[in-house]
């Protein structure tokens, strides 16, 4: 019985493999000059204004137009690289109707139309 037990074992054994070792110099070398920098990460501009123009829309939802229209803003305002100027937004908050829309950018000029068009909406209704 014991060599049938030993005989068992002799089989189950292992032959001794071959490994590559990951630590050796030919696997880790780096080829002399070469400089791998670290990808910069592009750090996303807060558009602020566009964004404080965004909310003052929100304030002023009666339907489900202006919830679409404000939906499709924010996702105008999460691509786009660049923001409008604080003055711009602070004259536009305070007296729509005296605001030039051709100085906005043309992806945004519905929205400050739209914007514009609530105003007069809510205003017409008080």
């Amino acid at each position: 019985m014991a060599d049938k037990v030993q005989a068992k074992k002799k089989i189950t054994k292992k032959a001794p493999s071959k490994e590559i070792k990951q630590g050796s110099a030919k696997t880790n070398a780096k080829p002399t000059g070469a400089h791998n920098p670290k990808p910069e990460s592009k750090k996303k501009k807060k558009n602020t204004n566009l964004m404080k123009l965004c909310v003052e829309m929100n304030r002023m939802v009666l339907d489900a137009v202006d919830r679409e229209v404000i939906k499709r803003f924010k996702t105008i305002i999460d691509t786009s690289i660049d923001d409008i100027t604080k003055t711009s937004v602070v004259s536009l908050i305070k007296d729509p109707d005296h605001v030039e829309i051709s100085i906005f950018d043309e992806g945004i000029q519905a929205y400050i139309k739209h914007y514009i068009f609530m105003r007069k909406r809510i205003h017409r209704d008080m």
